[in-house]
């Protein structure tokens, strides 16, 4: 007996391997709807439940047992839940049909079967574990061991009967059936699935490669041959796709076979998926492309995939940008003026003279740096308002003159004008920085000149007027020095009109001076010319001037260089200046200082020096008195102008002096600080021009 039932119930398990055709029959018919698939096969499965069920194995009158547990629990765990109810439902018709004592135990085997199934396909099942067979045979002994459970809803002696008879051969076939069954199932749905997957990706490829606007070529790496081109490759190219597919790469590309080779194993490898190459056409010059490589598997095949780019008109934007660019580097770079790109208050760009115009020493120093930086603070505001200008109302902003601070912080004057500008797409500003500083300076010395030439002028003028009012005064002059003394000489020495007769006198001799040096001032008063030795102009003018300034208790500091050269000049007239400049250095510090001082110094320093390829001697006179107000700094060399008491000076000095170095065709000029010091530099070239 424990024969039979074991080869009936194999027997009835091969029916089971039906299940494996219904699966393939649900590929090979294509249906749209997956509900009507799921219908399809679910009714299919019910179909093969009926055919199990129609040859059971008979334990006795009434109780039959076949493998629908094992169809039904397999269904639920590989087609799902749809397909599963539908089979479940024909299944349990058929039993009801059936009849007999074991129907409820029949209908609940079913449903429980059912039930594990779907419930162990959303739980249990591991897809991806090696030991998925493991998995697959406890869910069949789950399965099967509530089957026979269910046989308890028979009476109880028959219940233990059907389990005594027949629950060990259910227990050693069911399980491993279903573990066949399933496992079967399950490759065939992967292998079918993976087959629909490569067709799908395939149809994909084929529907992308064929219709894609973009060159699109298959090319096997070995050689270059082209395997494959799409349409676009033809209509681009000019040849037929039949054409082209017995070409290979090398005829289309014009690199030498060797290192498009090189370039088609650096794409094989991966190691370069980006190239810019220049491809021929059948009826056309060669054209720069862009192509993007790799490689692809196509039938166990490793080939090149190529997408192709006509690139034409961006590399010849390219390379009239490059050239647009490249002029304006070359006229900017070339530019005699600074010119500098500003993006947010910050340099952006700048040129060598930019460079040069802020001390820099490179480019890298100043970009990125804050222009503001760069201006001096006086100019802030005025700045500010300028880029508001610039960025906000768009505006050219004219040319003005600025000071721009270099690196170092020295003040350097500038003209600038900018105009607004996008770069790198930030909105800023060119800005075009010319050096006015020569400029600036020779605005100052041509001032100076037009004022030293109304200055002469002037002096010119008065000295004119000067000699002929002291020609006129001259006699007159004499006249009452004369009738002053004869009164003198007639009254007695201590009387009071004698008093009056010796102050007429001194009067008289105090203006006989001023006439002389009217007369000097005039120029009517001229004295020979002769090449003379420094040493001895200043040593003579130093012995005369030495015992009063010792009685004063100034110091006198002179240094004079070596090897001076001997000067073309009236000695006497360069004595009187440096007598004069001597004499006004005594007067300040006498002024500041009433009696003894450590800076009580009078310094005198001679040097020689070239000029324009001539020998000039410096002489400089300073003292530490209490300089000279700025406003009275025009106003020193005047006729008749002096800082002094009118007892003291007559205000012609410093004139004279300005007169007689002018006529030497030398300079005067003066540095000095009010409450510090003031410093009187003379410089006379050693030949002057005048004939001996």
């Amino acid at each position: 007996m424990s024969i039979d039932i074991f080869l009936g119930l194999i027997s009835n398990a091969i029916l089971l391997m039906a299940l494996s055709v219904v699966y393939e029959i649900s590929y090979i018919v294509h249906i749209k709807s997956k509900k009507s698939t799921d219908l399809f096969k679910g009714i299919l499965v019910g179909v093969i439940g009926l055919a199990i069920m129609s040859i059971p194995f008979k334990l006795s009158t009434g109780i039959v047992f076949d493998t629908r547990s094992i169809l039904i629990s397999v269904t639920a765990l590989t087609f799902g839940t749809f397909p599963t109810i539908i089979a479940a439902l024909i299944t349990i018709i058929y039993r009801i049909i059936i009849g007999g004592t074991g129907m409820w135990m029949g209908i609940s085997a079913i449903i429980t079967s059912a039930v594990i199934g779907i419930v162990w396909r959303r739980f249990m099942l591991d897809k991806k574990t090696k030991i998925r067979w493991f998995n697959i045979y406890l869910f069949g002994i789950t399965v099967h061991i509530v089957m026979l459970l269910c046989s308890f809803i028979m009476p109880y002696p028959t219940s233990v009967n059907v389990i005594s008879q027949i629950g060990l051969h259910i227990m050693i076939i069911y399980p491993f059936s279903t573990v066949l069954l399933s496992m079967l199932l399950i490759h065939q749905k992967e292998r079918n699935e993976a087959l629909i997957q490569a067709a799908e990706a395939e149809s994909r490829y084929r529907s992308i490669f064929e219709n894609n606007h973009a060159v699109m070529l298959i090319i096997q790496p070995e050689d270059g041959q082209i395997i494959d081109v799409n349409p676009a490759a033809a209509n681009f190219y000019g040849w037929s796709i039949e054409t082209m597919k017995s070409m290979k790469i090398d005829d289309i590309n014009t690199l030498p076979f060797k290192q498009l080779k090189l370039e088609i194993e650096n794409s094989y490898l991966e190691k370069k998926s980006h190239f810019i190459f220049k491809h021929r056409r059948a009826h056309d010059k060669p054209v720069d492309v862009e192509v993007y490589s790799g490689p692809i598997v196509f039938n166990g095949k490793i080939l090149i995939y190529s997408i192709v780019h006509n690139i034409s008109e961006r590399v010849a934007a390219d390379k009239a940008l490059k050239e647009s660019e490249k002029r304006f580097r070359y006229l900017v770079e070339s530019a005699p003026d600074a010119i500098f790109i500003q993006t947010e208050g910050r340099f952006s760009f700048v040129n060598k003279f930019a460079i040069m115009l802020f001390g820099a020493e490179s480019a890298e120093e100043l970009i990125g740096m804050l222009v503001m930086d760069r201006f001096h603070p006086d100019y802030h505001n005025s700045i500010e308002e300028r880029i508001e200008i610039l960025n906000n109302e768009k505006k050219v902003v004219p040319p003005v003159e600025e000071v721009f601070l270099k690196m170092d912080g020295t003040p350097v004057c500038v003209e600038a004008a900018a105009i607004p500008i996008n770069y790198d797409d930030m909105d800023g500003a060119i800005v075009f920085v010319r050096d006015i500083t020569e400029r600036k300076k020779f605005e100052h010395d041509k001032t100076e000149m037009e004022a030293q030439l109304r200055q002469q002028q002037k002096l010119e003028a008065i000295g004119t007027l000067a000699g002929g009012v002291a020609h006129e005064i001259n006699n007159p002059i004499n006249g009452i020095m004369n009738y002053a003394q004869l009164v003198l000489d007639e009254i007695d020495k201590n009387s009071q009109p004698a008093k009056y007769a010796d102050e007429i006198i001194h009067e008289t001799e105090r203006i006989s001076v001023i006439v002389k040096n009217l007369l000097q001032f005039s120029r009517q008063e001229k004295q020979s010319h002769s090449y003379a030795s420094v040493y001895d102009i200043i040593n003579q003018t130093i012995s005369l001037i030495k015992t009063i300034v010792k009685k004063d208790q100034i110091s006198l500091d002179v240094k004079l260089d070596e090897n001076l050269s001997d000067i073309k000049c009236r000695s006497q007239q360069i004595q009187q200046v440096l007598m004069n400049l001597l004499t006004n250095a005594r007067d300040a510090l006498n002024e500041k200082y009433a009696g003894y001082s450590e800076d009580k110094i009078i310094r005198l320093r001679c040097s020689q020096f070239m000029n324009h390829e001539r020998r000039w001697i410096k002489i400089t006179v300073e003292d530490n008195g209490n300089g000279i107000p700025a406003e009275l700094h025009e106003k020193i060399f005047d006729p008749f102008f002096s800082t002094k008491p009118k007892d003291k000076g007559t205000g012609l000095g410093l004139s004279i002096s300005f007169g007689i170095v002018k006529d030497h065709h030398g300079e005067i000029s003066i540095d000095t600080k009010e409450g510090s010091y003031t410093k009187f530099i003379l410089d006379l070239p050693v030949d002057n021009g005048w004939e001996l």
